[in-house]
Parts: C-alpha cells; structure tokens; sequence
C-alpha cells in the first residue's frame, strides 16, 4: 500500500487525514482507495483521535471513481469488493461516534461527494464544486451520496442534481444546505482544524450519544425521541464526564467567566 496517498496526521485528539493523489484530483483509484480504508479504519479505532478531519491535498477533494478502472476495463469481482469496502468506512464515519468534519476544495464529484457529505460538518472553499456526476456515465449514485444528499438538501433538490449532473458552486451549496459554511482556501485548513481542536474539547461519551440522537432524529416520530431522550439523559447525569463538566463551569464562574468568554 502506498502510505502517502493517504496521509494521517493526529494532534490533540484531531485526526487529520489527507487524500494525497493530487496528479488525479484525488479519484477512487486503487492507489488511494485501499490505504484511505485502511487509514480511516485505524482512525476510526483510535481512541486518542476524537475528532476526523477528511479533505484532500493538491485543490480537490475527490473526483469521484477512477475513470480507468471502468468501462471495456471493469472487472465486477473488484468493483463488488471494493465498494462494500469503501461502505463499511462510509458507514462507520456516519454512524460512529467520533465528529467527522470533512473540508472541501474544488471537486467532490460522484462518490468523492458521498464521502463529503458522509460526515457531521462539512466546510467548503470559495472554489468547491459539487456534483452527482453518476448520470453522465449512465450509471447510479453509490457511496451513499443518494441517501448523504436527500438529507441535506431534501429530495426534489437531490433529484434535480441526481438526474442534471450540473455543477453546483460553493455559495449555491451553502444556500441550499449542502454546506456548513464557505471559507477562503487559504484559511479553511486553519479554520477547520480550529474547529476541530474546539470540539475534541467536548465531553467525547455526550458527543457520541448527541450524533447518535441526532442522526435517528429525522428518521422517528417526536413521541419516540422524547423516549429515547428520557432514558438517554440520566445515563449521561450520572457520568462522571457530566460531574466534570459542572465543576468546570462553576470553577470558571469564580474567575468571572462568562458563556460568552472562550473555553
């Protein structure tokens, strides 16, 4: 496996990974595919990193599907081994417990966009564009992005770019809900990894059991989240991550500490 393809930095609870295959806009090839599960999949296991940053190096996210590898060229067995690999990450990234953030620069094309939009946050560049390219080789969304975009943008928006393949731009992206937030490209790294580093901060056990409440939120009925809530909450009340964090603020009120001073 080439290791520099997929590149992961971690520092004070902040994985940083990095697809590193700038040559091809950084496509699903097989040489940054595979070392991206196997990174990802370490991260995802690591309990000293709280928080995932997913981008990539070079001024794209991802393209999409390495063109080379289909067509008169595809072979089914790999395509079928390789997709369920890359959805076991794509699922643990979504479903997992740790707050992904992925930062967007240029293209997120095709699975490149399921996989940027597979996470908690996503911040873009002024210069990202978006796409569900599938419909331009007459294939079908895969990588998630069908259910990633639907939930971002509502269905009859998803619609509209699952079936035109139009490019959409970053500012547009954040009208519709696709993005967070636009940053310059030269501050996003920065911008991002401050917000990473803030929330790593956070109670990780109330951050795993918020993403958890918050993902199944659009999928129940409100009577079945205030169950689920009333039987979750006590458990988190009586942690000692909970304990900790009162004596916390009341150690800041002593100092003259406000909510609106930084922590």
């Amino acid at each position: 496996m080439d290791q520099k393809a997929f590149i992961v930095e971690t520092v004070d609870g902040v994985a940083r990974c990095s697809m590193n295959r700038p040559e091809d806009m950084n496509a699903l090839s097989v040489e940054l595919g595979y070392p991206m599960v196997e990174g990802l999949a370490q991260v995802l296991d690591d309990d000293s990193a709280r928080v995932i940053i997913l981008r990539g190096e070079g001024g794209h996210f991802c393209s999409g599907a390495d063109l080379t590898l289909l067509g008169e060229n595809l072979d089914p067995v790999f395509l079928n081994e390789s997709m369920k690999a890359l959805g076991e990450v794509i699922l643990r990234l979504y479903e997992g417990p740790k707050p992904v953030i992925t930062e967007v620069d240029g293209f997120a094309v095709g699975g490149g966009l399921g996989l940027a939009l597979a996470s908690d946050i996503t911040y873009a560049t002024e210069r990202a564009l978006f796409c569900m390219g599938f419909i331009r080789i007459a294939a079908t969304p895969d990588m998630g992005s069908s259910y990633f975009l639907a939930e971002r943008v509502g269905l009859a928006r998803a619609k509209e770019m699952a079936f035109t393949g139009d490019l959409v731009g970053a500012e547009e992206a954040f009208r519709i809900g696709l993005v967070n937030k636009v940053v310059d490209h030269e501050e996003i790294s920065r911008e991002v990894m401050e917000l990473a580093a803030r929330i790593a901060r956070r109670p990780h056990a109330a951050l795993a059991s918020t993403k958890r409440m918050l993902n199944r939120s659009h999928l129940l009925e409100l009577q079945t989240v205030l169950s689920l809530e009333s039987h979750v909450q006590p458990i988190s009340l009586l942690s000692e991550e909970h304990r900790a964090a009162i004596r916390k603020i009341f150690a800041r009120w002593e100092q003259g500490l406000g909510a609106r001073d930084p922590d």
